[in-house]
């Protein structure tokens, strides 16, 4: 690996983490799977499969389906020059909050300009994600790269919420990720040198920002607003939005990743998203990753960049 450096969203991927799905587990019931916003067959659902299957492996057959996803956004990955690695896989631990599940690697870690950063996740069984990284973390700090990490009780900083667009980094504030403190913990860490702008999510039962808003280009983004404060901070309001509706985003259509200015992976069931990219100029690479949607996350969810050039 080499030092960090991401300080956009859309500069030239050269290096990245790439989550894994190699051994998962089934969480217990948590409050954000029981939201209004969910219908009540889904939560009924959840709340039975969790409640009687907490702490278990996730089947065979079903694992794969998440393994086949991660393996082919690797190759399109490799095949554009992008250095892939992997987390080592987390053995649950007695004593440890059920549920495992390492595919959205995004949110215990992310890199800001020049450092890195270990996010503490809030939902609590997904704390232990983080051991699945630290090798990897060593090896940047023996190179001399600076890890700040998260460990202030009751502060909370996942990368799921942190969109770059130097100097200003949007810091999403919701109801079970990101808090104030972690902003402000940001901040401290990075000084004067970034502007840490929080926003709020008006939706309680959306975990992320990227969720709802991600960045393709200097002043320009896939939003949903109707998640979202209103109006946005300065100077996000003043950016060029393409609007998604409300089922793109719950197929989570706009958890774009960027390979580099000009080209944007989308999931391939998106086909109006992707003429709408394709109109404005960009190669679209369609690429299926629909069963990760289903937990509420995408290809910015399950990568963590180490290292973007700073294309304009």
């Amino acid at each position: 690996m080499t030092r960090i450096s991401v300080y956009n969203e859309w500069g030239t991927l050269e290096e990245t983490v790439l989550g894994t799905a190699s051994s998962l587990c089934f969480p217990a019931p948590h409050p954000i799977e029981f939201e209004r916003r969910h219908s009540f067959g889904e939560r009924l659902l959840k709340g039975a499969i969790y409640g009687l299957a907490a702490g278990y492996r996730v089947p065979a057959f079903l694992r794969q389906r998440y393994v086949r996803e991660l393996l082919g956004f690797e190759e399109v990955l490799s095949r554009c020059g992008v250095r892939v690695h992997r987390p080592e896989d987390v053995h649950p631990k007695r004593g440890e909050p059920p549920g495992l599940g390492q595919m959205f690697v995004r949110d215990p870690l992310m890199a800001v300009g020049s450092t890195l950063v270990e996010g503490q996740l809030q939902i609590e069984m997904r704390r232990k994600e983080n051991r699945g990284l630290q090798q990897q973390i060593s090896v940047l700090e023996d190179e001399g790269v600076a890890v700040s990490r998260l460990t202030d009780e009751g502060v909370f900083l996942e990368g799921g919420d942190v969109i770059v667009d130097w100097p200003y980094v949007y810091v999403g504030i919701g109801q079970y990720a990101s808090n104030i403190a972690g902003a402000r913990w940001l901040q401290a860490r990075l000084g004067s040198q970034a502007q840490i702008i929080p926003v709020l999510l008006r939706e309680t039962s959306i975990l992320h920002l990227d969720c709802c808003m991600t960045l393709i280009g200097p002043g320009r983004g896939l939003i949903h607003r109707p998640a979202l404060q209103d109006p946005l901070p300065e100077p996000l309001k003043g950016y060029d939005f393409i609007d998604i509706g409300a089922e793109t985003r719950r197929e989570m259509g706009g958890n774009i990743l960027m390979l580099n200015p000009e080209t944007i992976v989308i999931q391939r069931r998106h086909i109006a998203l992707g003429e709408q990219l394709a109109a404005r100029g960009f190669k679209v690479v369609p690429v299926a990753f629909s069963v990760h949607a289903e937990l509420e996350g995408a290809f910015r969810c399950a990568t963590a960049p180490l290292r973007r050039r700073r294309d304009s």
